[in-house]
């Protein structure tokens, strides 16, 4: 039995399971005219994840904030993938795709395109995880009525790779100690302040695809040189910054990173910046996912 701690929302509670962990319960109806002290509606419950786990990862605060139908949909994508191709989401990649079905489903919405530069690149990487990434496109259709564009297959798959990407545990450990490093680089160097706040989740993903392509020898190179000077002179201190980032990689991994990781980091430092403090960019926000 599970006994309510404290209602977030009408779909998402925090609760005390019979073991005494704390976990945070989200199904349709499940915090509606309850309080606290009282048993969990199992009857309402649809997703349960471990409150440890999204805490240290980051994603509690972004879970509070995703729409709930986003969330359902997620859920039916997690068992899609896990029912048909025996992969099991972590509770952050879980809501970490979630966070981007939002801003997704956001862009549709008003008319924003989203197009991905990587598109086809992408899929010649990772023809796998390209067709899964298919699946999961349909299966949020069919959740929300909403079809996303071809491009989101795209950022779908480094989300399926990404889940992977901490597989064995010595890489997981120099994984998490490379975006502790960072996270003190871009404070230091920035002043932005980096906590669990959905900005910072997204930026953090989008770095760790950084380390996956240095350790897979599979960087960005060629092209992009008029944009990489462009932005280079108008944003100089997320420029210095994304070196500084840049050179602790290549120490770290004994790799090189190419001008084109360093635009790559340059938009995210850029869009970080803007996000957390407000500051106007140089760039639409809306093509650098």
């Amino acid at each position: 039995m599970r006994t309510i701690k404290r209602i977030y929302n009408n779909n998402i509670v925090l609760a005390v399971d019979s073991s005494g962990e704390e976990v945070i319960v989200t199904g349709a109806g499940v915090g509606y005219l309850t309080n606290k002290g009282q048993a969990v509606n199992e009857g309402r419950v649809e997703r349960v994840f471990q409150m440890t786990g999204l805490v240290k990862s980051g994603a509690f605060r972004v879970l509070l904030e995703l729409p709930y139908e986003v969330l359902q949909a997620t859920t039916a994508v997690t068992a899609h993938l896990r029912r048909h191709h025996q992969i099991t989401l972590t509770p952050a990649v879980e809501v970490a795709l979630a966070d981007h079905f939002t801003q997704a489903l956001r862009r549709v919405e008003q008319g924003i395109p989203i197009y991905n530069s990587m598109l086809w690149e992408t899929k010649m990487t990772y023809p796998t995880e390209f067709a899964i990434a298919l699946e999961v496109l349909e299966v949020v259709h069919t959740e929300l009525g909403t079809r996303l564009p071809l491009d989101e297959a795209g950022f779908v798959t480094l989300h399926l790779v990404n889940a992977g990407l901490c597989g064995d545990p010595g890489q997981a450990l120099s994984l998490g100690q490379a975006l502790h490093d960072i996270v003190e680089i871009v404070e230091r160097d920035l002043g932005v302040p980096i906590e669990g706040s959905p900005p910072t989740v997204r930026f953090l993903t989008h770095v760790k695809f950084v380390i996956q392509r240095l350790t897979r020898h599979q960087t960005y190179a060629g092209g992009f040189v008029r944009l990489f000077e462009e932005l280079r002179a108008e944003n100089p201190a997320s420029f210095a910054c994304a070196v500084e980032i840049g050179n602790y990689l290549e120490s770290t991994f004994a790799t090189s990173v190419t001008d084109e990781e360093h635009l790559y980091l340059m938009l995210h430092l850029i869009r970080l910046r803007q996000d957390l403090l407000g500051t106007p960019p140089t760039i639409n926000p809306a093509v650098t996912d």
